[in-house]
């Protein structure tokens, strides 16, 4: 039998064994005593063990770049001439086909563990994560012999836009198209690259020290809904930059977590080279500043762009350097630590048909004017159409993950939000998670579902946008703050 605060966890088996006890899962931790002489014998597994308390890590990097010609996701304006009429190509309907990469798209995980909790987060270079592309990658990973429940996976789209599209089954995206009718090919490839990426982390498991900071940083983006609504100026954004760092035994950098509200929209629909954007390039100039892997996870960027001058210079992108420096000096600040606890709970969400209402205001910016004046009249009529859409259109059934790191003792949490957060709806979580007790929130946005932007009431009724994709109407960003909280309350500390 293991010593008594040594715990294993099973390649084969989702059991932890401790002297005494058998714990069955991660998220509950439930307790089944039994006599200390039953031992526990997997033929033929491999374990991943270690004193309880004590933290782990693995970190894989895979380029998961798709052939040319694929779709790259994001922009409407990239579909062809005759759109709706079909015009297929090899890997596109709708779509105008990439020409080539201007550089790799990554898959990137990171797994940390205490013994007895094991998280796996999964970074993608994509305009988003969807749900069918997690499953799919997850059975892959399980078949191979990946342990980590998929309750404790989280997959984090970079939200670039000019990463590989295709790859989602939801009409909704496909015919917009802002991703092209999905191929089952390029879904297979991605599934694998991410399996691939889950497995070589798992593989890589080592005594690490794990600490987490949060700072600020401003003049690299702006508000894109300045324009528009009367609540906010181009300097309305969630400047927050969280950094989980990931050390090995003699402290060398493993990994980077960071986590800032951002936009891949430095490149426009007319780049038909698949690439990061400018998150793939501030994740490069980490990897040459600090070393290890970056994982980049986006927050609450549903009306966050990059500055302008953030994008000057593309490729070589003028904030990539500004936001790896900040990134470098957080994570200098954290004192890591190599003891800890992590808790996890996850849950699925019905949401239902959708109630997206349609208006002139949200279609077109339309509130005045307009031929006939009929912008004018529309406002004062409140002509509206309300629409519901099924499964087949949008995902309906989010996961909202909460990941809790207890290091030093300070109690942090990793929150999921299944698309794209609006900054004010942002500020109410980072409010809800100080007055449960945390110290410190990685809000992680375009995390493992894809559901549209999450306007809060007043931002919805000024219209745009990102209003009319919001997709349950003005209770959206309320029901998703709900139930990111209630998910944050399971581990409140």
């Amino acid at each position: 039998k293991p010593p008594t605060n040594r715990r294993c966890l099973s390649r084969s088996s989702a059991i932890f064994q401790t002297e005494g006890v058998i714990e069955i899962g991660s998220v509950t931790r439930m307790k089944m005593a039994v006599s200390s002489r039953l031992l526990l014998l997997v033929a033929g597994a491999a374990s991943i063990c270690s004193i309880e308390g004590v933290l782990k890590a693995g970190v894989s990097k895979v380029n998961a770049t798709l052939p040319v010609g694929v779709p790259l996701g994001g922009y409407s304006a990239r579909k062809k001439d005759l759109w709706p009429i079909p015009e297929p190509t090899k890997y596109t309907t709708w779509m105008k086909p990439s020409i080539g990469h201007l550089t790799p798209t990554w898959v990137k995980a990171l797994i940390l563990s205490d013994g007895s909790t094991a998280f796996c987060f999964v970074t993608v270079d994509a305009i988003g994560a969807g749900g069918t592309l997690l499953e799919m990658a997850y059975d892959k990973a399980a078949g191979r012999g990946f342990k980590v429940p998929i309750e404790n996976v989280a997959l984090h789209g970079s939200h670039t836009h000019s990463g590989p599209a295709g790859i989602t089954p939801e009409f909704l995206w496909e015919f917009a198209p802002a991703m092209d009718l999905v191929v089952p090919q390029l879904q297979e490839m991605l599934a694998t690259f991410i399996a691939d990426a889950m497995l070589e982390a798992g593989e890589k498991m080592q005594d690490a020290s794990i600490g987490i900071g949060v700072g600020q940083l401003h003049g690299v983006t702006i508000n894109r809904r300045a324009n528009i609504s009367p609540y906010l100026n181009k300097g309305s954004i969630d400047p927050n930059l969280a950094v989980l760092r990931v050390d090995d035994s003699r402290g060398k950098p493993l990994a980077t977590l960071w986590n800032f509200a951002i936009h891949g929209t430095c490149f426009g629909p007319e780049q038909l080279l698949s690439n990061g954007d400018i998150m793939g390039g501030a994740c490069e100039a980490i990897e040459k500043l600090i070393g290890g892997v970056a994982l980049f996870v986006n927050a609450d960027a549903g009306d966050i762009a990059p500055a302008p001058s953030a994008c000057e210079g593309k490729p070589n992108f003028a904030g990539a350097p500004i936001i790896a420096k900040e990134v470098q000096k957080i994570r200098q600040n954290i004192k890591p630590s190599s003891s800890g606890q992590l808790y996890s709970f996850s849950t699925v969400v019905p949401f239902g048909e959708t109630d997206l209402n349609l208006t002139l205001a949200r279609v077109e910016n339309c509130t005045h004017g307009g031929p006939l004046d009929i912008c004018s009249l529309c406002a004062a009529l409140k002509c509206d159409a309300n629409i519901h859409l099924n499964g087949g259109w949008i995902e309906q059934n989010p996961r909202f993950s909460a990941f809790r790191f207890d290091i030093d003792g300070q109690h942090n949490i990793l929150l999921t939000a299944p698309g794209e957060p609006l900054s004010d709806l942002g500020f109410q979580i980072r409010n809800d998670t100080e007055q449960l007790g945390f110290d410190h929130l990685i809000l992680a946005g375009y995390s493992n579902n894809h559901m549209g932007y999450f306007a809060t009431p007043r931002e919805y009724e000024v219209g745009g946008y990102e209003s009319l994709l919001t997709m349950w109407g003005e209770e959206t960003a309320e029901k998703i703050r709900n139930n990111v909280k209630a998910v944050a309350t399971k581990l409140k500390p």
